[in-house]
């Protein structure tokens, strides 16, 4: 087995690997990461090649600086990163990888390594023999996040799971007259997004709206819109990555404050269900309900998404000292 640091000349090969991995998602190709700003991460990417020169894993990385203390970890920018890998890559093979990263990054000079890892949802294959080597080898989960997800299967059993508040909030958004459909109009819902971020938070969304252009330009059919309706208007909406054929990420959420009596998001995501079973997707992944690394919970938010009968979904990143 050897690594060797990622170069620019082998794009191809890095992308057809992660496309056609057991756990990769659009956020470990290239094409994402590189959306970055030129120069706002130092990138120290890895490709993992087997006895045979065969390409085995690849892993997103870059350097985070601690003081005078580089790190080795997953793309900041990016909301997994972790070990992909195809489907010939093996229990031998993670245990043999994980000794080989360290020497590989304390010879690179660097203190850590911090890995956020793909949630098991996203996986095609299992792979939780990378998670074991890592903690066979010393790293501990130093993050847990908890997501909700709901599996899409029947949408009567779909129904069945939710709580009568949501499906009667969802009656009363058909009642009013809101409708849903897919939108390209993302302007309009970044002016209702910041809105609503500024008023309930001071905060600015994750991306900006010159940024979230390019990202549907790189991923033209992976990033859509769907939005609710009323009298003509848009008045929520949620913003998916179709980051695998497996799994519809809802990556932001909103509404505009002054129509919240009519719970057009309720009837978003319904439909957002029905689109997600139509398509043959297996999971809604509602995101994360914690904040500060997992060490706050947003009761609220999880009920809220559990009323449509999703369930937690870890997402845990882990930590080694060099």
């Amino acid at each position: 087995m050897k690594l060797i640091t990622y170069s620019d000349d082998l794009h191809t090969i890095w992308e057809d690997f992660v496309q056609n991995s057991r756990n990769g998602t659009f956020m470990q190709q290239r094409t994402f990461l590189n959306y970055h700003p030129a120069g706002k991460f130092e990138d120290c990417s890895t490709m993992v090649y087997d006895g045979q020169e065969r390409l085995i894993a690849v892993i997103p990385a870059a350097v985070k600086n601690e003081g005078d203390n580089p790190v080795f970890c997953s793309y900041p920018g990016a909301s997994h990163g972790g070990i992909i890998v195809n489907h010939i890559f093996d229990t031998s093979d993670a245990l043999e990888l994980i000794p080989m990263l360290m020497e590989h990054c304390r010879s690179l000079g660097f203190n850590a390594i911090e890995l956020k890892m793909v949630p098991r949802i996203y996986h095609s294959w299992n792979c939780d023999e990378i998670d074991f080597s890592l903690r066979y080898n010393g790293f501990a989960s130093t993050i847990s996040e908890l997501a909700t997800a709901l599996p899409l299967k029947d949408i009567s059993i779909a129904e069945q799971n939710m709580d009568k508040k949501t499906i009667r909030n969802k009656n009363k958004a058909l009642s009013k007259g809101v409708t849903i459909h897919e939108s390209k109009d993302f302007l309009s819902y970044w002016e209702i997004l910041e809105k609503n971020l500024k008023e309930k938070h001071q905060a600015q969304p994750t991306h900006t709206y010159t940024e979230v252009l390019d990202l549907i330009e790189r991923f033209p059919n992976k990033i859509k819109l769907f939005a609710a309706f009323y009298d003509g208007r848009m008045i929520a909406g949620v913003v998916v990555f179709l980051l695998n054929s497996r799994v519809i990420n809802c990556f932001y959420i909103c509404h505009d404050n002054e129509y919240q009596h009519l719970r057009p998001l309720n009837l978003v995501f319904f439909e957002l269900v029905k689109f997600g079973m139509q398509e043959g997707f297996h999971y809604v992944d509602w995101g994360i309900s914690t904040e500060s690394k997992g060490t706050i919970v947003n009761s609220g938010l999880f009920r809220f998404k559990e009323g449509f009968g999703g369930r937690g979904i870890l997402r845990e990143a882990y930590r080694l000292n060099l």
